[in-house]
């Protein structure tokens, strides 16, 4: 090794920069993954969303073209069912929320207080979100997303999709309007990636209690049930199940797929998964065509070392040693160069991340609607880097080890 000191240093430093490629890729591809299943899963994401839409057929109590009004007491029928956790109701009010000349670009949505555990959201501190007085009471209270708050509250009209503008001031304790009702503030959510409602930002979002909405919109419609179901259950024979439930209560058509819409977030999130789990799996095969390049470059200076030290072998074969110890020799140089130039590829990874996630990136529209990704370089990426380093350190070095190995001592020492 010592005689070939620039092309070894050359050929490590080529495996460095291959190992800096493939990690630094697995761990992009990484932290885009984990970062879009935080977001995700989130919000509704783990959910049913039931909507009732148009038949397309003639049954029963509905004729093609005839929508299906979802009503409150279908929440009941379906909690009933074994397979299903938890339903909880959504109504949209259709009516902007405003402040002074400003509004807001969503309406504001009637959810009970279990709606928070099942989505999950968090309120900032200083607020709070609805309680079982609320819902009594029938109060006029909201609590609002900060996109929304930063629409309704600040005074600059400015906006920058790349560097949004921060929350000007406390919006808890602020009244507003919804319509003409006068609503007050009760609690701030904490920025988030999340989707709820149909995808709607949960940034965006604006609530009020279900019985506030009652209260204005009497045996009116509710928008949507957002379902639950038992965990390990399989959630389309649920959907099935539900559809046909909500069909027969309505006198409709059960062989009608049109009538009754459920999205299942959560299986929306497995095809997202497969799609990202594809694209690190590319971005892993292009930083091993590097390492292969630089495996190259091994090869070449292992044959170099071959021809060199042909001599060499054939004296130490003509003292007794074996063929298996001479292709153990140059397999065991080629994996020390290997490690050498793996150890300082990964070492520059950790500082290259590490320098990344301490950029300042929060508050940009795009990290954070991407679930906030920076590189992450798991233990489980690590173990596959030095797996392909092992691959490709025995597969540089076989041939010229074996080539040394085929050597007769006779030949060798013939040799000039």
């Amino acid at each position: 090794m010592a005689a070939e000191k620039l092309r070894l240093c050359l050929t490590i430093l080529a495996v460095a920069w291959a190992t800096l490629c493939i990690a630094l890729m697995l761990a992009a591809g990484e932290g885009l993954r984990q970062g879009l299943i935080r977001s995700s899963e989130s919000g509704n994401g783990k959910l049913m969303y039931l909507t009732g839409s148009y038949a397309t057929k003639d049954f029963g109590n509905f004729h093609t073209g005839k929508q299906l009004k979802l009503k409150y007491d279908d929440l009941k029928v379906i909690q009933a069912l074994p397979s299903v956790k938890h339903v909880q109701p959504s109504a949209q009010w259709n009516e902007r929320v405003t402040f002074e000349d400003h509004r807001t670009w969503q309406n504001p949505v009637g959810v009970y207080p279990e709606y928070q555990t099942l989505t999950g959201l968090k309120i900032a501190a200083g607020g709070r979100w609805f309680n079982s007085m609320d819902m009594k009471e029938q109060r006029n209270v909201i609590v609002i997303g900060e996109s929304a708050a930063i629409s309704l509250f600040n005074q600059s009209d400015d906006f920058d999709w790349i560097n949004p503008p921060a929350l000007d001031i406390d919006p808890v304790g602020k009244k507003v309007k919804v319509g003409s009702k006068e609503f007050m503030v009760i609690g701030l959510i904490k920025s988030s990636s999340a989707n709820v409602e149909q995808g709607i930002p949960l940034n965006e979002s604006l609530f009020v209690p279900f019985s506030t909405w009652q209260r204005f919109h009497p045996n009116s419609a509710i928008s949507a049930l957002n379902i639950e179901p038992v965990p390990q259950v399989d959630r389309k024979q649920v959907a099935a199940t539900v559809k046909q439930v909500i069909a027969r209560k309505y006198g409709a058509s059960v062989e009608d797929q049109q009538l009754v819409q459920i999205q299942d977030m959560l299986l929306r999130q497995k095809t997202m998964r497969r799609f990202l789990i594809g694209l690190q799996s590319f971005l892993g095969i292009i930083g091993l065509v590097t390492l292969g390049v630089a495996g190259i470059g091994i090869a070449n200076v292992m044959y170099a070392a071959v021809k060199r030290a042909t001599r060499d072998i054939g004296l130490r074969m003509a003292v007794g040693a074996s063929p298996a110890t001479i292709k153990a020799h140059y397999l065991t140089q080629s994996l020390f160069t290997m490690a050498i130039g793996g150890l300082l590829g990964l070492g520059m990874t950790v500082g290259l991340i590490s320098s990344i996630q301490a950029f300042p990136l929060t508050g940009n529209s795009l990290y954070e609607e991407l679930g906030k990704p920076t590189p992450e370089l798991s233990f489980s990426i690590i173990g596959l880097v030095i797996l392909a380093l092992g691959l490709v350190g025995v597969a540089a070095a076989w041939f010229p080890a074996n080539r040394a190995a085929s050597i007769t001592p006779l030949e060798a020492l013939q040799s000039e």
